[in-house]
């Protein structure tokens, strides 16, 4: 069985490197997405296409998303079927409503990010946003370095890529959640995705809700704990 790890905003596939390294020494056969986030006009079919190549053909996978890139990883889902899809992991995931957009749901639901998300960014004309290095490591990344090291934001801070928001402003394609095992992981400091809203219950009906310590990126700061989440779900799907 394989397991897919997708990405956030303004990252790539190698923020999972140290979960890859985990899971691989517990002999998974794990693959980390590179999303066309940086790409302006990028949508949604995009995203779902690129976690597809790295789902393969055929076999059974386990799709886990982490922050935006939990709007692309229950289409990935519908598109490949309850066949394929063992489970479902959203990491302090944003989670796509069917019949609307990202953007049309923060606005009904306005507590969805937490106070002061998002202060630094540079917005530019193409319609992406990037971060200033020090901006990116006092906001995005706020608490990182207390988890962690300095010298993990600082290389977390370079790997980051300019991001296109196209996937936040289609009407998702999800038509419902898919009938699969999904579990729902709330950090509990985290200061992207308000950890009150993951609590609320509502957020995908029916999800095992588990909650870690920390901030927004476990897999920078307690990458053994979010792997061994993960082993177990891919072993029980197994």
């Amino acid at each position: 069985m394989r397991t897919v790890l997708v990405h956030g905003a303004w990252h790539d596939g190698s923020c999972w490197a140290p979960v890859v390294s985990e899971l691989s020494a517990r002999g998974h056969d794990v693959v980390a997405v590179d999303l066309p986030g940086d790409r302006p006009g990028a949508g949604t079919d995009a995203y779902v296409d690129a976690v597809l190549a790295a789902a393969g053909p055929d076999g059974r996978v386990v799709l886990v998303a982490h922050s935006l890139g939990g709007l692309t990883v229950p289409v990935a889902a519908q598109r490949l079927g309850p066949g394929r899809v063992a489970a479902l992991v959203l990491v302090a995931a944003l989670v796509p409503l069917p019949g609307s957009s990202w953007q049309e749901r923060t606005r009904a639901e306005p507590g969805i990010m937490a106070p002061g998300f998002g202060r630094g960014q540079q917005r530019h004309d193409d319609g992406t946003t990037s971060w200033p290095a020090d901006a990116a490591a006092e906001n995005l990344y706020a608490g990182v370095a207390g988890e962690s090291s300095d010298e993990a934001v600082r290389g977390a801070v370079a790997a980051l890529r300019p991001q296109d928001w196209t996937v936040t402003k289609e009407v998702t394609p999800l038509v419902a959640w898919p009938g699969v095992r999904t579990v729902q992981v709330v950090c509990s400091a985290d200061r992207v995705v308000d950890p009150a809203w993951g609590r609320s219950g509502g957020v995908v009906p029916g999800a095992e809700l588990v909650e870690l310590e920390g901030g927004h990126f476990p897999m920078l700061t307690r990458p053994a704990e979010l792997a061994g989440l993960i082993h177990d779900v891919v072993r029980g799907a197994g």
